[in-house]
């Protein structure tokens, strides 16, 4: 009987399978949860700006739509790289009564869609009522 050295081809292939199996479960997985990560970052940044906006209006008698106003850059860039956030005036409002808040779903996060949020607290992920958790 002579002793084995290494590996033959049909294990290693066996290895390769298995390890290939358990990447197609993970990943769709994985990825979910980043972008996950990533909205919840990107809402959390969003009622920061809104906080800002709210304080510019108790100041100003007026929101704005030029976040620089607001110490920060236009459009905003969350810290993932995920959302670029602009204002806007609610659709068929006046800027002294509502602004609107888009974050704008980018790189990794374009398949989970965009985030709205006004100053009268309507919500809304992928142009559904909400911010889905």
């Amino acid at each position: 009987m002579r002793n084995q050295q290494g590996f033959n081809l049909i294990e290693l292939m066996v290895v390769v399978a298995i390890i290939g199996i358990i990447s197609a479960i993970a990943l769709p997985s994985y990825t979910k949860n980043v972008q996950k990560t990533a909205r919840g970052e990107g809402m959390t940044e969003m009622l920061n700006i809104m906080r800002s906006q709210e304080n510019y209006f108790a100041n100003e008698f007026t929101y704005t739509t030029n976040l620089t106003d607001l110490n920060t850059t236009d459009p905003y860039i969350t810290q993932s790289d995920r959302y670029s956030v602009k204002a806007s005036a609610c659709p068929g409002l006046a800027l002294n009564l509502c602004v609107l808040l888009t974050g704008t779903a980018i790189n990794g996060q374009v398949g989970d869609g965009n985030l709205t949020l006004d100053s009268r607290g309507n919500r809304t992920h992928n142009g559904t009522s909400g911010w889905t958790k």
